[in-house]
């Protein structure tokens, strides 16, 4: 039984690991209003390269608001796209990153 465990806990140890190994491959894209005033940008340990409203790089973290936000300050910027291609933060997400109060939900009425 022992073995057994021993397997499992290696398992999920790597799997873990992938995660962060994903991170750091996928391409992360921030496009921003208005156009970059620095060619490039350093945000959480990460070095960003940009071009016009559009910048990028290869982060070892995944996308959040938190790290939205970051990129945001040093930008000086509000973000209108955050994340790698797939993973991309949601309208929601944007606006909190952007320090907005999200969209009120929309009911229709039932009959």
């Amino acid at each position: 039984m022992s073995a057994l465990r021993s397997i499992m806990i290696a398992a999920v140890a790597s799997m873990s690991f992938a995660g962060a190994a994903y991170a750091r491959d996928a391409v992360f894209t921030v496009k921003i209003e208005g156009t970059a005033a620095e060619r490039q940008v350093i945000a959480q340990n990460t070095v960003w390269l940009c071009e016009g409203d559009t910048c990028r790089a290869r982060p070892n973290h995944a996308a959040s608001v938190r790290a939205c936000r970051q990129i945001a300050r040093e930008l000086g910027a509000r973000i209108v796209a955050y994340g790698p291609e797939g993973g991309e933060l949601t309208a929601e997400e944007l606006a909190r990153c952007n320090g907005e109060s999200a969209p009120a939900p929309t009911f229709q009425a039932q009959n």
